[in-house]
């Protein structure tokens, strides 16, 4: 992606507020949340080739922690930040490291195993979390004086927050521990006769997954300004795979774009209830048969199609 392109697509996200309805920047809002924990599953299930549908339940580790240091203890939202990102990277390795030895079907049985513990905690520790009441009135982000109460204010933080992800996610993928995990995706073994700390390097990509997560939950509780255990049940860890898995593991503007279309067609299915899940599984399902690698590989075939399209224009 080319400077200019870069540069158009800035502004674009930066006027939405200005030009759109509120109901487009309340979507727009939770597209720029979701792409954390979306681009956090990348490093799972991108480079150490695991799929895993525990990241709904550490998205809400991270909203909790914030939620009831804010309510509960009086912190404000600055000083609750670290601690929501911590809280979720040491849940999500203290579960799931052991469960990093595993693979294939038995992994993603061990992350459910992982997202239903962390599910019932929420829930039935009630004298902490307040299980089934929720958290309520938990206090919206603010920068100096200025409340980021409504969806126009609270937009361009959670776009600075995405924007400094992407970039740092891009950084870390271009470092010497994106090269061990990208040897490590693309042949374990040969990744592990080449000195690469296997077990060590999966462990890591858990945490920058789980503290990518745990910056979406923290973002999350205080746009929502109260959650419950029924938000982080399996459906999100769901919504949050397909997302990456149609964008593509490995490729985060895929997996970027692909946030941002689902989540707008989300918004659109939710007068279908629960049967909105029948099109996630249908996304997932066709995604997997005809782009596995992302929907981005379309590209080149979109562009082979214009090209063959403009010549026989030309010739007739």
């Amino acid at each position: 992606m080319g400077t200019p392109t870069i540069i158009i697509a800035v502004v674009a996200l930066l006027a939405v507020p200005v030009l759109a309805p509120t109901y487009i920047v309340h979507i727009a809002t939770f597209v720029a949340i979701y792409t954390l924990p979306v681009i956090g599953l990348g490093f799972v299930s991108g480079f150490t080739n695991r799929i895993s549908l525990a990241q709904g339940a550490i998205f809400g580790i991270g909203a909790y922690v914030t939620g009831l240091l804010t309510t509960k203890f009086g912190w404000s939202p600055a000083t609750a930040f670290v601690p929501s990102v911590a809280g979720a990277v040491v849940v999500a390795t203290a579960l799931g490291a052991p469960a990093m030895r595993l693979a294939g079907l038995y992994f993603v049985m061990a992350t459910i195993a992982i997202h239903q513990i962390v599910w019932t905690v929420l829930m039935n520790w009630i004298d902490v979390t307040s299980g089934p009441q929720g958290v309520r009135s938990i206090p919206s982000l603010s920068i100096g004086s200025i409340s980021l109460d409504t969806p126009e204010r609270y937009y361009y933080a959670a776009l600075a927050f995405a924007l400094t992800s992407l970039v740092l996610a891009y950084r870390i993928v271009s470092s010497r521990l994106g090269l061990h995990l990208r040897a490590l995706s693309d042949d374990e073994l040969a990744a592990s006769m080449s000195g690469v700390p296997i077990f060590r390097a999966k462990v890591v990509a858990l945490a920058l997954s789980a503290a990518w997560a745990g910056t979406g939950g923290f973002l999350y509780a205080h746009y929502m300004r109260f959650i419950h255990p029924e938000m982080f049940t399996l459906e999100p860890s769901i919504l949050f795979l397909t997302m990456a898995m149609f964008g593509g593991y490995r490729s985060l503007i895929g997996m970027v774009i692909a946030t941002a279309v689902l989540e707008s067609a989300t918004e659109y299915l939710r007068p279908f209830g629960e049967f909105r899940m029948i099109a996630y599984g249908l996304i997932l399902l066709f995604g997997m048969m005809f782009f596995p690698k992302g929907i981005l590989t379309l590209v080149p075939d979109v562009r082979g199609w214009m090209a063959r399209l403009l010549s026989a224009g030309a010739r007739s």
